[in-house]
């Protein structure tokens, strides 16, 4: 009975941080425009990204990735690998993968 309080201690934070973390990423936007692919969160832009830094895109996922997810499900991943920068794979989670990667094949990015 004596880890009680510990147990406590850790549980009661991650029952009031979850749910905080889980509103926020669940309200991650992930649109293809007109030169870019832009992330956003609300009305905020998190991240950029020029159709001429993008080498490819596709649906896998590797070991090194910057994440912008906002679910665990494995089905919607979409990989995006860029020419430059130290973490080159950026991996997002759109709510239709299949059609977010077809509007990337219509502004001319390798899909595969």
């Amino acid at each position: 009975m004596s880890y009680l309080p510990h147990i406590a201690a850790i549980l009661i934070p991650l029952g009031i941080c979850a749910p905080l973390v889980w509103a926020f990423c669940s309200h991650m936007i992930f649109s293809v425009e007109h030169a870019e692919v832009r992330v956003r969160l609300f009305r905020f832009t998190l991240k950029r990204i020029a159709f001429t830094d993008i080498d490819f895109a596709d649906q896998s996922w590797c070991w090194w990735n910057e994440h912008y997810s906002n679910t665990f499900n494995p089905r919607r991943i979409v990989r995006i690998r860029r020419h430059s920068g130290w973490c080159r794979n950026l991996i997002i989670t759109p709510p239709n993968p299949e059609m977010f990667l077809a509007e990337l094949a219509l502004h001319g990015i390798d899909v595969r």
